[in-house]
């Protein structure tokens, strides 16, 4: 029996040791954002009015700096431009409730007429859809008709309406004084949050971070709302001029779903085709329609908001898809809305702060 020939020798790389203060790092890391994500989701009644305050002050912002250069004190001009943007929101509203309600009247009828012309335009199928429904009909089991069927009916679109209202007024009342405090406040506020924070440096750099932070926040939600409304206003003009019935609802609902990346364009056009189709009685003109609010929707995806907003802010395609998907899951149709702008100002803060430069890079283009 010989002896076993002893295997060579092979020199590994040295695997460096993982500090244990390192693994506790990361590890409360990981704990504290599964406790933060968790308390955002169930805390959604607290969190979500509060944040959409916080946006809303960073946008009217700017009307109220431009009132404290002219002597207005920030109580006063923040009551003008809060107060005032509430009154022009009613007014708006009043002037949509009486296209709203005849639309949700006419909607049976119109839904009638969209079906006569979508057979219309599926005539090549009319024949096996019948050939179908004959087959359907000789296979189908005889209907007894002793028996009677029982439909229960839920509540009327008013008291369900009635009911939401009365959920949402009191977060509706928070959101309106806390954007009204926290314009208020004015530099007060950012000087408190400055002595807050645990970030190193002279109160003074510090401050002066917070207020450059809030000056590129203001102009960049500025200008997103400017170029939605722009696409509300000029989505609204089309249909009018195709003459699609209650144009300004269409304007209206073109102008907030463009706020949703993605999804928002697709249930605006949806909606308008619909729309068209059961208010126009000429199949082409109405299909016209929807093929001017798709026009409208890709030369401001394309050109304005790439030329306004691109170059100063730009974002990464799966930064905002990935932003939707979490914001939507944890606050629900709002999160929806509010996922580009809560996007935008995370980048905005991490352009900032030094510390925090490289997740700033990461959410760029």
């Amino acid at each position: 029996m010989t002896d076993a020939t002893p295997l060579p020798k092979t020199h590994l790389p040295a695997i460096p040791p993982v500090e244990s203060s390192t693994i506790v790092a990361w590890a409360a890391m990981v704990i504290t954002l599964v406790l933060s994500v968790t308390a955002m989701k169930l805390a959604r009644g607290l969190l979500l009015p509060v944040v959409l305050a916080m946006l809303l002050s960073l946008l009217l912002s700017a009307p109220v700096r431009w009132l404290r250069k002219r002597n207005i004190p920030e109580r006063i001009g923040a009551a003008i431009v809060v107060f005032g943007t509430l009154f022009t929101v009613l007014v708006a509203g009043a002037l949509l409730v009486s296209p709203a309600i005849s639309w949700v009247n006419s909607a049976p009828v119109m839904m009638r007429q969209v079906e006569q012309k979508v057979r219309l335009l599926s005539k090549p199928l009319a024949t096996l859809q019948s050939s179908a429904e004959r087959m359907e009909r000789v296979t189908a089991a005889p209907v007894d008709e002793s028996v009677r069927q029982v439909h229960v009916t839920g509540p009327g679109i008013i008291s369900r309406l009635a009911g939401q209202t009365a959920e949402t007024l009191p977060s509706v009342l928070s959101v309106i004084f806390l954007t009204y405090f926290l314009l208020a406040a004015g530099p007060l506020f950012r000087r408190k949050l400055a002595e807050f924070l645990p970030v190193r440096g002279e109160l003074r750099n510090v401050e002066h971070l917070l207020t450059a932070i809030e000056l590129s926040t203001s102009r960049y939600l500025a200008t997103t709302v400017a170029i939605n409304a722009s696409v509300g206003v000029v989505t609204m003009l089309a249909l009018y001029a195709v003459g699609v019935p209650n144009a300004a609802l269409g304007g209206v609902l073109a102008g907030v779903a463009n706020f949703i990346p993605y999804l928002g364009p697709f249930i605006t056009i949806s909606a308008i085709t619909l729309a068209a189709l059961g208010g126009v009685d000429n199949t082409a003109l109405a299909l016209l329609a929807p093929a001017l609010f798709l026009i409208v929707h890709l030369t401001e995806s394309n050109f304005v908001t790439p030329m306004l907003l691109g170059r100063r802010l730009p974002l990464n395609t799966v930064t905002i898809f990935l932003g939707l998907i979490f914001f939507f899951w944890v606050w629900g149709v709002p999160g929806a809305v509010l996922a580009v702008p809560l996007t935008a100002v995370a980048r905005i803060a991490c352009d900032h702060i030094p510390s925090l430069n490289r997740i700033g890079a990461l959410l760029d283009t």
